[in-house]
């Protein structure tokens, strides 16, 4: 008789607690309880005492987890058909963590993989396609900036995901003029048919002194659903996300009477209208001959003249002249479309206004 083997395992490389080896090399587990060990093993693949499953393997996302239980909302584990811990899929959605769509999610949307406010109205309409015109919440400078707040978006006009504004402002409309009886409508059209919702005989001017003038003002902006003022801090977060001013509420400047002169050039007379981007440079908005209406004060207006009118979006495409410029066509305002200060110049007789087509624009 050769070496016995009395005393040692069937299979010694697996150890005193683990399966069993028959002869032909079958490996076949056996409970705990009967290795000797005395408690139960989850993961032995042997469904044991206080175990309602035991697969073998660890696994949390079939139909046993590795605590050998069916997978619950509660376990503390990725289960089943969660997107994060406990949440999303059949559960609860999640308040952040991982998603497959927005369903998944308490707040914000699915993007790329992670529950998470928009930035813009443009990119929940691209995650969300479909999504109605109304009150959204979004992140535009993300985690650790601003925290998320409320916008109104449309989701509909020129192709939709424009987050609606509109300039906290008296009348809506921001006017300086010589003096009352040498204003800035002094032309003999309607100075205000580009600003839809009010006619020029119903704006107050903001500055009429009676003297030439050079006039800075902030600008401030609020969300149209409610009323709500937007902090600078919040304006400035928006403006990393909006390039685009729709073709419908363009920006609009106007000039009336500035005697043909050209103050951007020699700073001697004229009118204009500059608004401050956020690269903090101040742009022209009234390029060219900006109405010559002529009349001294109480002689105006002269039969047929008109004001200047500079219509005005992120592009060339977009925008255009009326009435008395001198131009055929102007550029575009680039991405500076949500300003933060205008500057207005009266010069001479008459005056200027700023604002836009709409009492609500549309940026995205």
């Amino acid at each position: 008789m050769g070496q016995g083997n009395e005393g040692s395992d069937t299979n010694p490389g697996l150890g005193s607690g683990g399966p069993a080896s028959s002869d032909d090399g079958t490996i076949t587990p056996i409970d705990s309880a009967d290795s000797g060990e005395g408690q139960p093993v989850c993961g032995n693949g042997q469904v044991e005492a206080g175990e309602s499953c035991d697969d073998g393997n660890d696994d949390d996302t079939d139909a046993c987890t590795s605590l050998c239980a069916a997978p619950s909302c509660d376990d503390g584990l990725q289960s089943g058909d969660e997107t994060d811990v406990d949440c999303g899929g059949s559960c609860a959605a999640c308040t952040g963590g991982g998603c497959r769509t927005t369903s998944d999610c308490e707040a914000g949307v699915c993007i790329d993989g992670t529950c998470a406010h928009p930035r813009s109205c443009r990119e929940l309409l691209e995650q969300v396609p479909g999504t109605p015109d109304g009150v959204q919440t979004i992140d535009p400078d993300g985690d650790g900036g601003v925290a998320p707040f409320s916008v109104s978006c449309d989701m509909t006009s020129e192709g939709g995901g424009f987050i609606r504004l509109s300039l906290q402002h008296s009348d809506g409309v921001i006017v300086a003029q010589n003096a009352a009886d040498n204003p800035w409508h002094k032309c003999a059209d309607d100075a205000a048919k580009h600003f839809s919702w009010i006619d020029e005989g119903t704006i107050s001017a903001d500055f009429s002194p009676g003297e030439f003038l050079d006039e800075e003002v902030e600008l401030s902006y609020q969300n149209p659903a409610d009323g709500t003022t937007y902090s600078s801090a919040q304006v400035e977060a928006l403006r990393t996300v909006v390039s685009e001013l729709a073709t419908s509420t363009r920006m609009v400047a106007v000039t009336a009477d500035d005697d043909g002169a050209d103050w951007d050039a020699d700073m001697v007379n004229g009118h204009e209208v500059y608004v401050r981007g956020a690269l903090g440079t101040w742009i022209l908005l009234t390029p060219g001959t900006n109405g010559d209406c002529g009349g001294s004060p109480g002689a105006w207006p002269i039969a047929d003249t008109e004001s200047a009118f500079y219509l005005w979006t992120h592009d060339a495409g977009g925008s255009a002249v009326d009435g008395v410029t001198g131009l055929s066509d102007i550029s575009g305002v680039g991405s500076e479309v949500l300003p933060d200060a205008v500057r207005l110049v009266v010069q001479s007789g008459g005056g200027v206004a700023f604002g836009w087509e709409q009492p609500v624009f549309l940026v995205r």
